[in-house]
């Protein structure tokens, strides 16, 4: 935030807490400066920007909503550069972009979610360092569908720069924030794949027996007995 715009939401406070304040009370709290009174101020100021910073926070999401609704038409249809960076869209209407939408709405879930779509747009086109940047402003998400693509897409930019062992944590995240067993057994899967190309096989043993329990008639539960096997382990 801005030292204006800083200025301007205490401006408002200090309004706020005018209005809740009558003259004849405000004259007297003046006067005394008792420690009710100085109390009394504080927290009325404190609701007043309360309630803006509320009312602020409402606008936010209903804006990066619109905004979102509009440029994931173009993400949907592959025109990632609009999608990206904004432009003139499909219907000949103006496009916020997603980089723009994830930055400025960085406190609200919109924004968050315009972020993990950038990262994935940027890792479509190999662009990996600025996946990287947006993967990890997604993960700071609250909804755990959201958090959990951000961290397979930072697993997949760490598999792009063989960091192996980054990737297998940043997958067994995303399985961590899931609940529906075959979703979460994919990425353990993924998780398990990257400990053994990264040398700790004992670890990728764990990670597959793991599988097994959790989604045993999913196709990553049959994958990971076939590598168990490999590895000197068999479960029937």
């Amino acid at each position: 935030m801005s030292d204006a715009e800083e200025q301007e939401e205490l401006q408002v406070g200090r309004k706020l807490t005018e209005d809740l304040v009558d003259d004849d009370t405000a004259e007297k709290l003046k006067k005394n400066g008792t420690v009710l009174g100085i109390f009394l101020v504080v927290v009325l100021a404190a609701v007043g920007y309360y309630y803006y910073s509320s009312n602020q926070a409402e606008k936010a999401e209903r804006e990066a909503a619109v905004a979102l609704s509009k440029v994931l038409t173009e993400y949907d249809a592959g025109n990632y550069s609009v999608a990206l960076d904004g432009g003139v869209g499909a219907d000949g209407s103006e496009v916020t972009g997603l980089a723009s939408i994830a930055e400025k709405y960085d406190d609200v879930a919109e924004g968050k979610l315009a972020a993990l779509y950038a990262g994935n747009a940027h890792a479509d086109g190999g662009q990996y360092d600025d996946a990287k940047r947006f993967f990890e402003m997604a993960t700071a998400s609250d909804a755990s569908l959201v958090k959990s693509g951000a961290y397979a897409g930072l697993a997949l930019v760490a598999e792009n720069n063989n960091d192996y062992s980054t990737a297998a944590d940043n997958y067994k995240n995303a399985a961590e924030n899931l609940e529906e067993p075959t979703l979460k057994a994919k990425y353990l899967y993924y998780s398990a794949l990257n400990r053994e190309e990264a040398g700790n096989k004992d670890e990728a043993k764990k990670i597959y027996e793991s599988i097994v329990d959790i989604a045993e008639s999913s196709e990553f539960a049959k994958q990971s007995k076939a590598k168990l096997a490999s590895l000197g382990t068999k479960i029937d």
